[in-house]
C-alpha cells in the first residue's frame, strides 16, 4: 500500500472526493496543513529504526583512537538505516493561499532532493501559474481542477511502484584507513543506503565472506594493503568478484587519476568532491544500473 502525503489548508468536498477515490484504489492517505512545522513534525514522528547496529571492534577501535571516544565508536555499526515509514508522494491542493507557500514549497524542495518525494499540486490554472510557475523542476506533475482523478491515480499507482523499488536499500562497503574519512562517508550515505565499513583491505575481505553488498568505496592510497591490492583480491574471489568497486582517491591531478583508471574500476571518486556530488555520482550510478536492467 502507498502512502500520500495530502496537504490542503482545509478539506472541500471536491478534495474530500479525491481523498476518498484514493483511498478506494488502495492509497493510505494522510492530511496535513501546508506548514513547514506541521510537515516536519509529521515526518520526524513517522522515522524509526529498523535494527539495532552492530559495531565492527576494528572499526571501533579505529575510531576512538582518532579521538571520537565511544560515541564515535558507536557509528562505526553495520546495521540498516533508519526507516522511515513516510509517504513519497505528496500532494499539495492549492486553495489560493499564496502568502503561505513560499515556505513550505522551498522546504518540500528540498525534501524532493533529499529524499526522494515525488510531489504533485492540485489547483486552478491561476493558482498553479501564480504559486507555482511554469519552471518547478521539483514538482511531478500539476493538475488543474477539475481534476481527472482516473488519470491522477493511474500516475500515482506507477509512481507507488517505482518509489517501492527505490526504498530498497543498495548496500554500500566503505574501505578507508582515515577514521575521519569512514565516518564522514558513512553519514554522509546512511540515510539513503545500508552502509558496511572497514578500517583495511583484510578487514573488508572478512565482511564480504558474511554481508551482501551491492557496490564497494575503496580508498586507493591505503597503507600496508593498498586499494589496487584489495581489489585484486576480490576479484580474484568469485564470491566477490562481480561487486562493482568504486576508488576514492584525495590526488586528483592526470597522472594520478591515470594510475587510478589502469585497474579498470567501475568509476573513481574525489575526496575532495562536495557531498552532494558524491551522494549524486553514488545515486546515478543505482537510477543508471535500475534502468539497464529494465
Amino acid at each position: 500500500m502507498s502512502k500520500v502525503l495530502f496537504i490542503t489548508e482545509k478539506t472541500s468536498f471536491i478534495s474530500e472526493g479525491i481523498i476518498n477515490h484514493l483511498k478506494a484504489q488502495d492509497f493510505e492517505v494522510l492530511t496535513v496543513k501546508p506548514d513547514v512545522t506541521a510537515i516536519s513534525t509529521f515526518l520526524t514522528s513517522n522515522i524509526q529504526t529498523d535494527e539495532e547496529e552492530t559495531v565492527d571492534p576494528e572499526v571501533a577501535a579505529l575510531l576512538a583512537q582518532e579521538g571520537g571516544g565511544e560515541e564515535a565508536a558507536a557509528e562505526a555499526g553495520t546495521g540498516a538505516p533508519k526507516s522511515e515509514d513516510i509517504p513519497r508522494i505528496f500532494i499539495l491542493y492549492l486553495q489560493g493561499e499564496d502568502n503561505l507557500m513560499i515556505d513550505v514549497l522551498g522546504y518540500i524542495k528540498d525534501l524532493v532532493e533529499d529524499r526522494g518525494i515525488r510531489f504533485f499540486v492540485i489547483g486552478t490554472q491561476e493558482e498553479i501559474d501564480t504559486i507555482i510557475g511554469k519552471k518547478a523542476t521539483y514538482v511531478a506533475q500539476t493538475y488543474v481542477r477539475p481534476v481527472d482523478v482516473a488519470e491522477l491515480i493511474k500516475r500515482l499507482q506507477k509512481e507507488g511502484e517505482a518509489v517501492d523499488k527505490l526504498n530498497e536499500f543498495k548496500s554500500i562497503l566503505i574501505v578507508d584507513d582515515d577514521a575521519t574519512a569512514l565516518r564522514s562517508m558513512k553519514s554522509l550515505l546512511s540515510k539513503r543506503y545500508k552502509i558496511l565499513v572497514a578500517s583495511s583491505g583484510m578487514n573488508a575481505i572478512t565482511i564480504l565472506a558474511k554481508n551482501h553488498v551491492d557496490l564497494i568505496l575503496l580508498d586507493f592510497e591505503m597503507p600496508i594493503v593498498n586499494g589496487p591490492k584489495v581489489l585484486e583480491m576480490i576479484r580474484s574471489d568469485p564470491n566477490s568478484a562481480n561487486i562493482p568497486v568504486m576508488f576514492l582517491t584525495a590526488k586528483g591531478d592526470k597522472r594520478s587519476i591515470m594510475e587510478v583508471l589502469r585497474f579498470k574500476p567501475e568509476k573513481y571518486l574525489l575526496k575532495t568532491m562536495l557531498p552532494k556530488e558524491i551522494l549524486d555520482s553514488i545515486d546515478e550510478y543505482f537510477a543508471a544500473k535500475r534502468y539497464s536492467a529494465n
